[in-house]
């Protein structure tokens, strides 16, 4: 080989050593799942869940809110309730109370694992990647009963994506933004309202990341915002996230300062997201609101 020869293989080994090393690879949430119910009052259980739910404000409380409804899933593997919020509130793990990267990613991978645990529950979906079909084409087997399950595995990728992939992994992996856009159009066909417009606030944050020229528009992106309050008026969510990803970048001022002020007068225990969640969107945008002037130069 002469010199440029040489060159170009030891450039094609970096990038295939840079496409092997950025592509991400999920572990499937369905194996290795316990299908034994112990007799336990599950019950019981998932009331004191529910309980610590609704006065879980910290990283603690919320650890401990994820091990109550571990313990409802202990006693019963079948229990579809407990698994897709142990994925919910995992993502808030990662969201709200991740010292680090590495934390961000066990949380996320963990939310993800639960909610495939969720959806395996379904003997249709089980079929499907019990033979080797992939998620976001199995998800169309499942009924609007597993909307939840879907809809917060799609959420924890999201995350996963934007909070621990530098700009060479996003690039490697677009495909899970792909594959996510299977699993929200499925959910559209169930109810395109879910969680209070969790896929028009979905499509929001798609169009402001994706550059215009591969489709991307803040000004659609204010349309899918608007439709996911009108779907779901009472929930923090669509009104602290308009302010941080949209009103942040159009220099709207005023309606980034309104729509913070609403999350903050809101009663985070009877909005539309859960009470934790509600307790971390009014600490950010309270951190958020202090923050305005700079923002706004």
């Amino acid at each position: 080989m002469n010199t440029n020869e040489i060159k170009a293989f030891l450039v094609l080994i970096i990038l295939f050593t840079l496409l092997t090393a950025s592509c991400v690879a999920f572990r499937p949430g369905w194996k290795n799942v316990n299908t034994v119910i112990e007799s336990v009052d599950t019950a019981m259980l998932f009331q004191r869940a529910q309980n610590i739910e609704n006065t879980a404000a910290n990283r603690k409380q919320v650890l401990e809110l994820i091990d109550a409804y571990k313990a409802v899933v202990n006693a019963d593997a079948g229990n579809y309730a407990a698994l897709w919020r142990v994925g919910n509130f995992y993502i808030l793990m990662g969201a709200a109370y991740s010292e680090n990267k590495k934390e961000k990613k066990f949380n996320y991978r963990e939310a993800i694992k639960y909610c495939e645990k969720a959806m395996y529950l379904n003997p249709l979906f089980k079929h499907q990647v019990d033979n080797g079909i992939d998620v976001w084409d199995a998800v169309s087997k499942l009924d609007i009963n597993y909307i939840d399950a879907m809809g917060y595995w799609y959420t924890a990728r999201f995350y996963y994506f934007k909070e621990c992939l530098g700009k060479t992994g996003k690039l490697f992996n677009t495909k899970i933004v792909i594959q996510n856009n299977l699993v929200i159009a499925h959910i559209d066909s169930l109810n395109p309202n879910w969680a209070g417009g969790g896929n028009y606030f979905s499509r929001a944050i798609y169009l402001i990341a994706v550059p215009e020229k591969f489709g991307g528009s803040k000004t659609k992106a204010a349309e899918e915002f608007e439709k996911a309050i009108l779907a779901g008026p009472d929930y923090l969510v669509n009104r602290w996230g308009r302010a941080k990803y949209l009103y942040s970048l159009n220099g709207n001022k005023k309606g980034y300062i309104d729509d913070l002020k609403w999350v903050l007068g809101q009663n985070p225990h009877t909005s539309g997201n859960p009470y934790p969640w509600n307790v971390y969107f009014q600490s950010q945008a309270a951190k958020m609101l202090s923050e305005a002037d700079n923002i706004f130069k």
